[in-house]
């Protein structure tokens, strides 16, 4: 992340800083300790830092997450966090510097499965905002997802929305598919999956593999497909041969394999496009034949 003309703070030079690792996931069992260290990189003119650690909650289906104004009062959650770095207090960084900053959580005892989903957050002060404590100050933030989990088997509650097909499809135009995974607990999983394509026949004709998304706790997220190791939308191009009704089924999976949820639809592939194509030219071809005859009659 770059921060660009931080009034007082950067007196309009150019400041970057980037934190690592962006995203931690930690499972931890009760009455156990796990050590994380986060990076940050830094150039730029001396800077103050104040490190902070903020409450998050899932927003839409994208993945995306909104991080809570307010740092997180520890009291508040069923997690021990300590720092290397006292937290809510600046840190000043010297010029092309660098700090390493660690953070422990120790989870208390507890007989059913938590997550804490949490963000570090590294926020961008002057001496101003130490006098008037303004959190209106630019930042910088990786994220940290924590299950603890007493047996290491996490309830499963998955359900497959949006897979709303139409009954009859143009083998000329492309089918795109838009589904969504609601996660119907409190605890994240990544799930796998595929996506199939069954012809008239019985055969499986495509099979697509679902990219394994994170799904938060009672959240959803867009089911993508999974192509040269990257995200794509799920769609499927008939050929000029599949004619018929075709079965496109959904299959979520664990990572061990074991299915979660699945759900499939019919839909009939007919060539709209070249029936209306043929039909007006054999129109104009009957059209054409009747003008022909017409003038034949009114020559005689």
């Amino acid at each position: 992340m770059s921060l660009t003309q931080l009034t007082g703070v950067a007196h309009a030079q150019q400041t970057s800083l980037s934190l690592n690792p962006p995203v931690v996931e930690i499972l931890i069992s009760p009455n156990k300790k796990v050590v994380q260290t986060f990076n940050l990189s830094y150039i730029g003119p001396n800077l103050l830092l104040i490190p902070e650690v903020h409450l998050i909650k899932p927003s839409g289906n994208n993945g995306h997450v909104n991080i809570e104004p307010k740092p997180l009062d520890p009291a508040t959650i069923p997690l021990i966090i300590t720092s290397s770095k006292p937290l809510g207090e600046p840190i000043e960084l010297t010029e092309d510097g660098g700090l390493p900053l660690t953070l422990t959580f120790e989870a208390p005892t507890t007989d059913k499965a938590i997550d804490l989903y949490l963000a570090l957050v590294l926020r961008v002060v002057t001496a101003d905002d130490l006098q008037t404590s303004s959190s209106a100050s630019p930042a910088i933030s990786s994220l940290i997802l924590v299950s603890i989990n007493p047996t290491g088997v996490a309830p499963i509650d998955l359900e497959i929305n949006n897979f709303d097909l139409p009954v009859i499809q143009d083998s000329w135009h492309s089918l795109v598919f838009t589904p969504t995974l609601t996660n119907n607990t409190p605890i994240m999983i990544r799930p796998e999956g595929k996506f199939e394509v069954i012809s008239p026949s019985g055969k499986t004709i495509s099979t697509i593999s679902l990219y394994p998304n994170l799904i938060l706790g009672n959240s959803s997220r867009n089911i993508l497909g999974l192509v040269d190791q990257t995200s794509s939308a799920l769609n499927w191009k008939p050929g000029w041969n599949h004619i018929g009704p075709h079965r496109f089924r959904l299959t979520i999976t664990s990572q061990g394999g074991s299915k979660l949820a699945e759900t499939e639809k019919t839909i009939w592939i007919l060539p709209l496009r070249l029936a209306l194509i043929t039909l007006i030219f054999i129109s104009m071809i009957i059209l054409n034949i009747y003008l022909l005859s017409r003038k034949k009659v009114t020559k005689m």
